[in-house]
């Protein structure tokens, strides 16, 4: 019956209620994490770029009953108590169990004096634990008596509950007076700290830098000498998950460990989009939370884009051995770019990847090898992950993908996306021309035209068609269409096309599939694109594609999706 009430309270005070919430992201992951919603759901509210847009995805999914109502209110009354209590909407059942529980506090209580606890625990209330690793810390801080309070945080400068540390201060286990636990950093009131805290707390506060994979900014309290910041707590950084994950036998590790990358490029997305610029990427900037969900934290040298501009004018900052090579090559004073940090990313890929390994070698050669473009990839056998950070740590900025592109690398893609990918790059005008095309090129090349002249000027496109044989008129004028003028697109697609497929293993696919398929077009070139075409006509008929399936058609080609989002890239194909 409660229940029902509470449904029927949501029901009735939606709109107030989803204008009330403070933090989406919190509400979104809770909701997520009771699988009271899908992946896809949760994903357009990260994928939102302001917090009204994160209220409006959230409020979509209520109203379309993508989420029921009874979890929505159970995650409220779990999160912000204050918002169901504002508008009377504590279930009379919940009412009557807490005057029960009053009345049973007080009679069995009777001469505590009001908000005068005689317990260091009692002072928190509603404590509840998430917490794996620090539980039986913060249990012991509950009862400390000589723990310090500043603002509404609790926690203890002993050693015994100290965390971590940096170049800002002390981190401190801690905990709220509503019973929140929290990481605490405690910052000294010098200039350079406050500088750098300022900044910290900006963007920690910035409505459009929540998200899953960025540390939640708690609360702030401080006193004469001190700032003490509240974030949430996590389990470990980066370096120490590694160290866990090397004991435990998993047999999930590849999967644990790709995960680990998309989380830090996630979060690193949220960040550019926001036009923030991190500047200090680093394994220990890495925190994994209860969840095992990774969050790029430390903010205090992370700087924000002026409006219309790329680049941020300011004196060096970083972690050495962890700065991209333009960085490196400047002065006191560089220009930061988001290029900088998916530089530093893509190290950080190779870091996660291979087991704590850096691309640019040891400590002592490091910072001359980036700034050379000298890495070595060898504790990676995957070679699509290899082809993403060699994109992404490419010593000329200018050639690094940006944080868009590195996500749609195949490096991320499952099998699903990867057929969605393929028919989309397949039906592609080009690709079902291709063979026409490619006959075109040919009699245009064996008349002793290449690339860079100007063949029309002497046998008009018209007249080649002709030759070819081509008379469906709107075959001809597709055909126009693509080519371009002076024939421009038709060299750049087969040049592009046998450059990458040099050297790669579908570099003789006629051969390896005619074992598969007797009857196979043998038509298109023996190139990417000519094998793009026969692949996503066979993928069109039902009756092949279960065994296109079967046999792992995809997998006889490692390199073929690396290789295909390459051609992409190239040409300005977006998918």
């Amino acid at each position: 019956m409660a229940h029902d009430q509470d449904a029927e309270f949501v029901d009735t005070h939606f709109e107030a209620l989803i204008q009330r919430c403070t933090s989406v992201m919190s509400i979104a992951d809770k909701l997520y994490e009771k699988r009271a919603f899908s992946w896809e759901m949760y994903s357009k509210i990260t994928n939102a770029t302001s917090r009204e847009n994160q209220k409006r995805e959230l409020s979509n999914i209520v109203k379309s009953g993508g989420c029921d109502l009874k979890s929505f209110y159970q995650v409220l009354q779990e999160l912000q108590p204050d918002v169901i209590q504002e508008l009377g909407g504590s279930s009379s059942q919940t009412r009557n169990e807490n005057r029960a529980s009053e009345s049973h506090r007080r009679s069995e209580e009777p001469t505590r004096a009001q908000n005068m606890p005689d317990r260091p625990e009692d002072a928190i209330i509603r404590w509840s634990p998430s917490s794996i690793k620090h539980r039986s810390k913060i249990e012991e801080l509950r009862k400390d008596s000589s723990r310090k309070k500043v603002g509404s945080i609790y926690f203890s400068k002993s050693n015994n509950y100290m965390i971590g540390s940096g170049g800002s201060g002390m981190v401190y286990l801690g905990l709220k007076e509503d019973g929140t636990e929290v990481a605490i950093k405690r910052i000294c009131k010098d200039p350079q700290n406050s500088k750098d805290f300022e900044n910290e707390l900006k963007h920690l506060r910035d409505l459009n830098l929540e998200s899953k994979n960025i540390v939640r900014y708690v609360d702030l309290a401080e006193d004469d000498d001190f700032y003490y910041l509240a974030l949430q707590l996590c389990e470990n950084d980066l370096v120490e998950h590694m160290k866990s994950l090397d004991q435990e036998v998993r047999n999930n590790k590849e999967f644990d460990l790709r995960k680990i990358v998309q989380d830090v490029l996630l979060g690193l997305q949220v960040l550019h989009r926001a036009g923030v610029i991190h500047r200090d990427i680093k394994p220990k900037n890495v925190l994994i939370d209860s969840g095992k969900n990774a969050r790029l934290a430390d903010f205090g040298l992370s700087r924000k884009l002026e409006e219309g501009r790329s680049a941020v004018h300011t004196a060096r900052a970083g972690t050495q051995g962890w700065e991209a090579t333009e960085i490196l090559n400047q002065s006191e004073k560089s220009d930061y770019k988001k290029s900088s940090d998916i530089q530093v990313a893509g190290m950080l890929v190779y870091y996660i990847l291979s087991d704590g390994k850096h691309p640019f070698g040891g400590i002592n050669d490091r910072e001359d090898n980036i700034r050379k473009g000298k890495c070595c990839l060898d504790h990676i056998q995957d070679i699509v992950a290899k082809d993403l950070i060699e994109w992404m740590i490419n010593k000329d900025p200018a050639q690094r993908l940006n944080i868009d592109e590195v996500l749609i690398h195949p490096y991320f893609l499952d099998e699903h996306r990867k057929y969605t990918i393929h028919k989309e790059l397949g039906d592609r005008p080009e690709i079902q021309k291709y063979e026409t095309l490619a006959n075109l090129y040919n009699l245009y090349k064996d008349k002793g035209y290449t690339e860079g002249t100007e063949p029309t000027a002497t046998l008009a496109l018209n007249d080649a068609l002709s030759e070819l044989k081509i008379k469906d008129e709107k075959t001809r004028l597709d055909i126009s269409t693509i080519v371009g003028k002076d024939l421009e697109n038709l060299w750049r697609l087969f040049s592009t096309a046998e450059k990458i497929t040099e050297g790669k293993s579908f570099s003789n696919w006629k051969s390896v599939l005619s074992e598969i398929w007797k009857n196979l077009n043998k038509k298109p070139p023996e190139d990417v694109l000519g094998l793009l075409r026969v692949l996503r006509n066979k993928q069109t008929h039902e009756n092949v594609r279960k065994e296109f399936e079967e046999k792992k058609i995809f997998d006889l080609f490692p390199d073929y999706f690396i290789s295909l989002h390459r051609v992409a890239k190239e040409l300005g194909w977006n998918y």
